[in-house]
Formats: structure tokens, sequence, C-alpha cells
């Protein structure tokens, strides 16, 4: 067999269905102001964002290896969290891929809208499961 042909099936491959690199945009759809925070699948948790008006937009990049070991879980806040506040909604699912998600914020809670180029499983996948 053809040696890159080789070295695309046993490393590109396995990399690319074993690693992730995600733009999350945070849309918001509410005249209420709400507070969002991610919990990437490294249990590490990304800032505290703040929505004031509809339509307002946050761009989050989700890297590493291995992301859907965990899922990775977005909370909505009517106020801002601080250690034991609970979330008005979470939208959580297991992420994959190298792509594109499109999060929808309101006042209650989040949902998975458009995806593109990543795999979701076990959760929140939007319309368009899978």
């Amino acid at each position: 067999m053809n040696t890159l042909f080789l070295t695309f099936l046993f490393v590109y491959i396995p990399i690319y269905t074993t690693a992730c690199d995600i733009t999350a945009t945070l849309t918001s759809q509410t005249h209420q102001e709400i507070f969002a925070q991610f919990t990437f699948h490294n249990k590490t948790k990304s800032p505290i964002y703040q929505f004031e008006q509809d339509g307002q937009v946050e761009k989050v990049h989700i890297t590493g290896m291995l992301c859907s070991i965990n899922p990775t879980r977005l909370d909505v806040y009517s106020k801002p969290p601080v250690a034991g506040t609970k979330p008005n909604g979470t939208s959580q699912a297991f992420l994959e891929g190298f792509g594109y998600v499109n999060y929808v914020l309101l006042s209650d809670g989040a949902f998975m809208g458009m995806k593109a180029g990543i795999v979701c499983a076990a959760g929140d996948c939007g319309a368009s499961r899978g």
C-alpha cells in the first residue's frame, strides 16, 4: 500500500475523530439581561458571558482532544452566577469534530440551533439530530 494512504489511515483519521476545534456562537433572543457559562469536556469553565440586549452575539472557541469524553454544557442564568447558583436552563451534548455550532439563549434556557462539521450525541443536538 501507498505510504501516504497508510499515514492518512492510521494518523489523520484517528486525530480527526478524537479532537475538536469548534466555534460556538451564542445569540441572545431575549430583552432580559442574562448570563451564560460553558463547562467544557475537560471540566474547565468559560468566562461568564453577559447579554444585555436581544440579538447580542458572543463567540467561544472549543478545542481539545477527546472532546466527547464528557458533555459540553451551557448554563443560562438570570443573575451573575456564584457557587451554588442554579441555572435557569441548560443545554448539553457530547460534541466532537471541526466546525461550527450556534446556541440560542432565552431567559429560561438555551438550545442548540444550527451546526456544521461536528458530531453531536446524547443531548441537545438541535433540529437536525446527529
